[in-house]
């Protein structure tokens, strides 16, 4: 007997890969647990998302793509830079209206943190979030230790529309965090993969059900052995990161690193993908009184996935310095390439990295200790397989599409069955 099909409607935080026609960067995951459940006759999939200008509604391959945009008038526009409460409101407005023509069996919601879930309240439909980080703890690490606004102020040398900027998303990102804890209070159901995230909806929403459902990964990260990390053979340590766009990434602490690598004579360079905003940039020089440049780190912006890959093929190690995190894509991408792995441990990362066994954790805002262990790592040749492989057998394992699937049809089909219980 044929299973019924079911109607899935999903929110997402960006415009889907497959609507815009090219390979997204930004939110590839979530275009990869896309592609997962195209493969699944029984889903009957609606993706919308919050679009910026005006733009028609397309099928492509039998998936529904919903644009939603809401015109803002200049006075608009202006509120939203402050806060967003108003735009948000519309925006949920135009999803229940959605809602009400589609009448999907489920709601999925990609994050707590971009307010889909407010939906929740305004509709009788199950409504399941997949976490990503959350607003909450990430505004507790909003800067690092010693750090305020008013270091912002003194490093924009003056530049009052750049720190008018920031100053505004600043106060955005604290309106957003008050909101995000109605969306734990009205959402009932939530999928994880992380201790972390699952500890945030016990406390946050207690008696809400929790799913264990792992992360998809673009397909470019899954190489066969000939094509994984293998340990480069010249002396240089070449060190890679992604992400610098906050400082709950640890630009900081990537920084103190590199200058205590330095003062020990070590020979290394550290690339760094992703766009530093450079006020920050300047705000982290000044308070540390150093210089990226000076230190052999160099901000390489934005890069393809497959530049990714050819970078991360080549390096010694993938060192993530963050002040908190779910489950970063970077570490994940960067394990299923074999690539040894030194973090932080904060947030879910000791999820995805036991401490000597598949990588190296080290506490948040301890530069020393995490200078000492790229050098003992990067010495010692045997330890690093020893961990690549370890690590490269969890991630192929954790992030198989047979499996992320088969977690996601359960967790839509128990949620379902409880609702209709």
């Amino acid at each position: 007997m044929s299973q019924k099909s079911i109607n899935v409607l999903w929110f997402e935080v960006t415009t889907p890969g497959r609507y815009k026609g090219e390979d997204c960067i930004i939110g590839g995951w979530q275009d990869s647990l896309e592609t997962i459940l195209r493969g699944c006759p029984e889903i009957k999939l609606t993706i919308a998302f919050e679009s910026i200008c005006q733009q028609e509604q397309n099928n492509i391959e039998g998936v529904d793509y919903v644009p939603i945009f809401v015109k803002e008038n200049r006075l608009g526009r202006i509120r939203n830079k402050w806060s967003g409460v108003e735009h948000t409101k519309k925006l949920i407005s135009s999803a229940v209206n959605l809602v009400n023509k589609i009448k999907p069996d489920i709601i999925h919601v990609f994050g707590t943190e971009w307010l889909w879930g407010l939906i929740a309240k305004e509709t009788t439909i199950p409504v399941v979030i997949h976490m990503q980080g959350s607003l909450i703890p990430y505004y507790n690490a909003f800067y690092p230790p010693g750090y305020s606004p008013i270091d912002v102020f003194r490093s924009s040398y003056l530049n009052i529309k750049e720190y008018a900027i920031k100053f505004l998303n600043d106060h955005k990102v604290k309106t957003f965090t008050t909101l995000e804890y109605d969306v734990y209070k009205y959402v009932n159901y939530y999928m994880g993969r992380t201790k972390w995230d699952h500890a945030l909806v016990n406390i946050l929403s207690p008696g809400s059900s929790y799913y264990h459902v792992e992360e998809a990964l673009r397909d470019i990260f899954f190489v066969d052995s000939t094509e994984a990390w293998k340990i480069p053979e010249d002396e240089t340590i070449r060190i890679f990161s992604t992400g610098c766009g906050s400082f709950w990434k640890g630009p900081d602490m990537l920084l103190k690193t590199a200058s205590v690598l330095k003062n020990a004579g070590v020979h290394f360079e550290w690339l760094v993908a992703g766009n530093m905003w450079e006020i920050m940039k300047k705000t982290v020089e000044r308070k540390e009184r150093k210089k990226y440049d000076d230190n052999n780190v160099r901000f390489i912006g934005y890069i393809s996935p497959e530049e990714i890959v050819k970078i991360l093929s080549k390096s010694t190690i993938y060192v993530h310095t963050a002040y908190i995190e779910n489950s970063p894509n970077s570490i994940c991408e960067a394990q299923c390439l074999g690539v040894p792995t030194v973090s932080t441990n904060v947030g879910g990362i000791s999820s995805l990295v036991e401490d000597g066994k598949d990588g190296i954790l080290v506490p948040a805002n301890d530069p020393w200790l995490m200078a000492d262990s790229i050098i003992s790592l990067t010495s010692d040749k045997r330890r690093m397989l020893e961990l690549s492989k370890n690590s490269r057998k969890k991630a192929l394992a954790r992030h198989n599409t047979e499996n992320i699937k088969n977690q996601l049809l359960s967790c839509y089909n128990s949620i379902l069955k409880i609702g209709n219980s």
